[in-house]
């Protein structure tokens, strides 16, 4: 068992955090201060495009390297690296690329060692912070980040005033050293052992969390770069400050002891209240700052912005930075997926200097622009704010996802249209919350006519999501389906149906095609002989020719091994494993499903499982106890009229159900009571030959005595001779009806290619209105 941390003290987390005042001690000034002043007098006449130009170059750097180093990193460290020793080599090449730029005399040779420096410190950096989550408890996250904001803080306000105050090689120098100095606290940080589970999940199951901290700091990061790139620019160009380096200094110290606090109690804050909204109300100030920068740039109020900005930088700072580690999926990965979050969050800063060149030229006089670069950092801060308390708030469905079912949806419908005539009757309120829409299976297209049909009658929020069987989220679902897709026989399409809004539920428990059984027994063991997975009997199934699990999946055995096999004819171990693999994912489908139930989506399901195949309905399987406890319950009561029309004609009702209780009967009484039904069920109980005043007669005799909480197709209760004429005339071009003279008589041949799992339409169609029948007078029944 895993000893437990002790309790982690506020000495604990300034130990952690102490190498955070040299690693900032360089990165606040060298950029917003020293390297401009170096350009001001190496490029007098040019300075603003060449700091721009190197910006850019630094930004691109900090883009790059964090997601290598961390990956890089996590994976010596699962090998028995030690990240201190990463951190500390890197240093000192920072350490040699500082003191080769204090000696720096041209702009080239300024360039290259700046970015130099930049590419250690953005390495040492990314292995650095992953060492937190590594020795400091969950619990205490947020007060570990408060004091790195604090001791980043103090190191920014070193930085500043060495860049202020020192001439800019001295100040150079002075970086090194503080680098140098509190490089052996990484002596003092406990080394987490390599072999303890680093699996263990955040607060969130996906990476949704995550994105969200990444877009939220980059309106941050856009905001500050505008402000740190040109606000030395600012003080010497439009408030005509003699010493624009001291001026800068000061004011961004000012600011910074401020922020120093704020830090630490916006940290010991978040550990005990929401990160979010500690994150949103920390932006306010900061946004204040910047606009008393755009609207009233005096020097009489300069420190009361700064002020303001202090207070909240040092909340947005820290505890955004533990809201990123609450956002990490898993925890073993910790410097990678802080690297790529450092990485994306960053990118606005590598457009934001040219960004800020651009808005400062196009201004009409240079204050009215930079008072438009202000305004545009105050806007970001804004968003930034606004954004981080989207954290925690999941959508059903991505603007991705919506955005792709739109276009298919633009493809499929006209095909849709061409082949089926849809009614519809009833529908599910434009606004809805969590909603379970269930529907009687009989064809296989009928499935995404309700759901793309539920999407667009509702609010684009209301996301309608379907369940379909996992095959199809396994390699060759689309080669096993359409020969021009051969290609695809190792290829899982599941990610594509997943953005589609389709989510796998098993339905097939004692069964599966002989290459599902093989993909999974050789996920686990790799290529393995057929023999030894199945029984004898069951070898027969296997293609002659395929003797391993990889043949299965080559072209010339592939289509034949879609044969299903039994799992009680799978040998031991491989059964055992693979019934609980089916358990495993049944629960976990099921879990997937309800969460997304009770995040607001309407889940459209045919819990019977597979189409029916004789007319009757199959029992409405376990998928449904989950989610009406949670859902608000509506039917989707199907029923088709094959015998009329030249497209096949889809007939359909939005309903409650009738009881609740009685979910299967409700639903059998709701379908919708077609020609075909009655004809059919007319044509079974006379079978001899008959003329069409006779099958006229019949049909509408039976459609007056129907129940009265029969719901009957409009077009057969208005005018039953006319669809009849239509039926019959049908049936004998399909050769399910022969004619001599004016009479009729049932043929041989009653199949109906679009229904291709159902031998006896005729028989079918009698047997479903049958079924509908028993279910009205049930619910009739007292």
């Amino acid at each position: 068992m895993k000893a437990e941390r002790r309790a982690f003290g506020l000495r604990d987390h300034a130990a952690l955090n102490a190498l955070w005042l040299g690693i900032q001690f360089q990165d606040s000034a060298i950029l917003a201060i020293v390297v401009p002043s170096i350009l001001l007098r190496l490029a007098p006449q040019s300075h603003t495009g060449i700091l721009a130009a190197i910006a850019t170059v630094v930004a691109t750097a900090w883009v790059f390297v964090p997601p290598l180093a961390g990956a890089l990193s996590d994976r010596a460290r699962r090998r028995g690296g030690d990240r201190r020793r990463e951190v500390a080599i890197t240093l000192g090449l920072d350490i040699a690329a500082l003191v080769a730029l204090a000696y720096a005399h041209s702009i080239g040779a300024l360039a290259v060692e700046v970015v130099c420096a930049a590419v250690a410190i953005a390495t040492a950096s990314t292995i650095y912070q992953a060492m937190l989550p590594e020795v400091v408890p969950r619990e205490a996250w947020g007060a570990s980040a408060g004091v790195r904001g604090a001791m980043t803080l103090i190191g920014t306000v070193g930085g500043l005033a060495a860049g202020a105050l020192l001439p800019a090689h001295i100040a150079l120098l002075m970086m090194a050293a503080a680098v140098a100095l509190v490089l052996p606290s990484l002596a003092v940080i406990p080394r987490e052992s390599p072999t303890e589970d680093r699996t263990e999940h955040a607060v969130v199951r996906d990476r949704h969390d995550l994105n969200v901290t990444v877009v939220a700091r980059g309106w941050i990061v856009l905001g500050m770069t505008l402000l740190n790139t040109y606000v030395l620019y600012f003080f010497s160009d439009i408030l005509g400050v003699r010493d624009a380096s001291l001026g800068t200094g000061m004011v961004a110290g000012a600011a910074l002891l401020g922020a120093i606090a704020s830090s630490v109690a916006a940290g010991l804050l978040s550990d005990k209240f929401d990160r979010r909204a500690v994150v949103a109300l920390s932006g306010v100030p900061m946004v204040l700052a910047a606009l008393g920068f755009a609207i009233a740039p005096d020097q009489r109020f300069i420190f009361v912005y700064a002020a303001l900005f202090g207070l909240g930088y040092g909340g947005v700072f820290s505890v955004g930075w533990a809201l990123a580690l609450d956002a990490i999926p898993a925890l073993g990965d910790a410097a990678r997926d802080l690297g790529v979050w450092a990485t994306l969050s960053n990118l606005p800063g590598v457009a934001a200097p040219a960004l800020g060149a651009f808005i400062i030229a196009h201004g009409a006089t240079p204050r009215d622009g930079y008072r438009t670069l202000f305004a545009t950092a105050a806007a970001a801060f804004a968003l930034g704010s606004l954004t981080v308390l989207r954290v925690g708030v999941r959508p059903v469905s991505s603007t991705g996802s919506l955005l792709l079912l739109v276009i298919v949806t633009a493809i499929r419908q006209p095909w849709l249209t061409a082949r089926f005539r849809v009614r519809q009757w009833g529908r599910l309120p434009f606004r809805r919350g969590p909603t379970l829409l269930i529907a009687n299976h009989q064809h296989e297209d009928e499935s995404e006519i309700v759901a793309l049909r539920s999407f667009a009658q509702g609010s684009w929020r209301s996301s309608t999501l379907t369940a379909s069987s996992r095959r199809m989220y396994e390699p060759g679902f689309f080669a096993s389906r359409l020969p021009a897709f051969a290609f695809m026989r190792t290829v899982n399409a599941g990610p594509l149906f997943i953005a589609l809004g389709m989510y796998p539920l098993e339905n097939e428990l004692s069964s599966r095609p002989l290459r599902s059984i093989a993909f999974s027994v050789r996920q686990r063991h790799g290529d393995l002989d057929l023999a030894a997975i199945l029984r004898s009997d069951a070898m027969a199934a296997v293609p002659p020719g395929a003797t391993r699990t990889s043949d299965l999946l080559a072209p010339r055995f592939f289509a034949a091994s879609d044969v299903r096999v039994k799992l009680s004819h799978v040998l031991e171990p491989y059964r055992r494993e693979l019934l609980t693999e089916l358990r495993t994912q049944i629960d976990a489908d099921i879990a997937r499903i309800a969460d997304l139930v009770r995040r607001g989506a309407t889940f459209y399901v045919t819990p019977e499982g597979f189409y029916s195949t004789d007319g009757r309905m199959r029992p409405l399987k376990g998928i449904v106890e989950h989610l009406t406890p949670i859902a608000d319950v509506w039917f989707a009561a199907i029923a088709f009229d094959p015998f009329r029309g030249r497209r096949l004609s889809m007939l359909y009702r939005v309903v409650r159900p009738a009881d609740p209780k009685d979910l299967g009967t409700s639903l059998a009484a709701a379908r919708p009571v077609t020609t075909s039904a009655l004809l059919a069920t007319w044509l079974t109980a006379v079978d001899l030959p008959f003329d069409a005043d006779e099958a006229r007669d019949g049909v509408t005799r039976a459609r007056d005595a129907l129940p009265r909480a029969a719901f009957v197709d409009p077009e057969l209760a208005r005018d039953a001779a006319r669809v009849v004429d239509d039926a019959l005339a049908r049936l004998v071009r399909r050769g399910t009806l022969m004619r001599e003279g004016n009479r009729y008589a049932l043929a041989p041949n009653r199949h109906d290619p679009r229904f291709p799992d159902v031998t006896d339409m005729v028989a079918y169609q009698t047997t479903f209105h049958a079924e509908t029948l028993a279910a009205l007078q049930s619910l009739l029944s007292p």
